[in-house]
């Protein structure tokens, strides 16, 4: 478990470090070409760039279009979030006490629906490893603070767990893999990456699973197995 929290905490500095360090400038050229870069010289007459492999090229005034700093580029992605339809992939690890592992992890891929850069809807289905391996489908709900892309959040998500173990079956006893449900809340933080967002929540979640055991004189045992686990979710948004 120490080296799984290390492993997220290494991510979360990776993914910070990246998003601090200085944008390009960008110079747009008439021919619909683009050179990123440093600009290091503009006068009346021509435009002086330092590109991102080192090299320095000037280009005349009327072969450039626009050129725009690095700087403002990352102030207006820092202010953009885009409003409608995106994509969502996240993945998380679930700690905590049951009749399985303390670890279980999980992998959702999601639609999302933002409305006034604020509100958020989302529908999973991914992949969740517990005794079984289980296929959840639910919807989440989530509402920044701010907004702005590096913004606090609060969400509540819930659904179904569909369990995808084949059902056992002979002359003396059965398994039927019932459908369970799962539920969940808390906290997190978002922050831009270039045009995506990334973030990272912390909360709590709630499964249920239920297995029925038949046996051939008629005795039904029936397995539920209750999980409380703290649920930590990292992910991107598209």
């Amino acid at each position: 478990m120490k080296r799984i929290i290390l492993s997220i905490i290494a991510l979360i500095f990776n993914l910070l470090t990246l998003n601090s360090q200085q944008l390009p400038d960008t110079l747009y050229l008439k021919n619909s070409s683009v050179v990123w870069g440093k600009i290091l010289e503009k006068t009346q007459t021509h435009y002086s760039v330092r590109t991102t492999d080192g090299l320095i090229f000037t280009f005349p005034v009327n072969e450039v279009d626009r050129f725009v700093f690095g700087h403002k580029i990352k102030k207006d992605l820092e202010n953009w979030r885009p409003e409608g339809i995106g994509f969502t992939i996240q993945s998380g690890t679930l700690f905590g006490s049951g009749n399985v592992s303390f670890i279980l992890f999980s992998f959702t891929p999601m639609l999302t629906y933002t409305i006034n850069r604020i509100h958020s809807i989302s529908a999973g289905i991914g992949y969740e490893r517990y005794e079984n391996k289980m296929m959840p489908l639910f919807a989440e709900y989530k509402v920044n603070f701010s907004k702005k892309r590096q913004s606090p959040f609060c969400y509540v998500k819930g659904g179904a767990l569909f369990n995808l173990e084949a059902d056992e079956g002979s002359d003396y006893s059965g398994v039927d893999n019932k459908t369970g449900s799962t539920f969940g809340t808390g906290l997190g933080i978002s922050w831009p990456y270039g045009r995506f967002d990334s973030y990272i929540q912390l909360g709590y979640r709630y499964s249920h699973i239920k297995t029925v055991h038949i046996f051939r004189v008629d005795d039904i045992y029936i397995d539920k197995l209750n999980l409380n686990r703290l649920d930590i979710t990292c992910g991107f948004k598209f």
